[in-house]
């Protein structure tokens, strides 16, 4: 699955978050299932409302961290296909 940079993505409704320690759980409530991410993949989560496509999200994280944009983007859009594959986000 490839989602295109510019696509607005969603968080799921119905999907509870906790930080634990650095890593944060995302339980969703609908299938009682839960994904573990790591700070970064929290950060992602938390800023999505306001940042709510793959490109934000990566020159975000681009300027927050100082990683270079190329691989951030790679990153970026394999976590957020792998939210959307686990159902916590969908397509906008």
């Amino acid at each position: 699955m490839t989602i295109m940079v510019n696509q607005t993505l969603l968080r799921r409704e119905n999907i509870e978050t906790a930080e634990l320690d650095g890593e944060w759980l995302l339980l969703n409530i609908d299938t009682h299932a839960i994904t573990k991410v790591n700070e970064l993949g929290g950060y992602i989560w938390s800023i999505l409302p306001e940042f709510p496509t793959v490109a934000e999200l990566a020159e975000k994280v681009h300027t927050e961290y100082g990683v270079e944009m190329e691989v951030v983007l790679d990153d970026v859009q394999a976590f957020i296909e792998m939210l959307i594959e686990a159902g916590l986000l969908i397509n906008a």
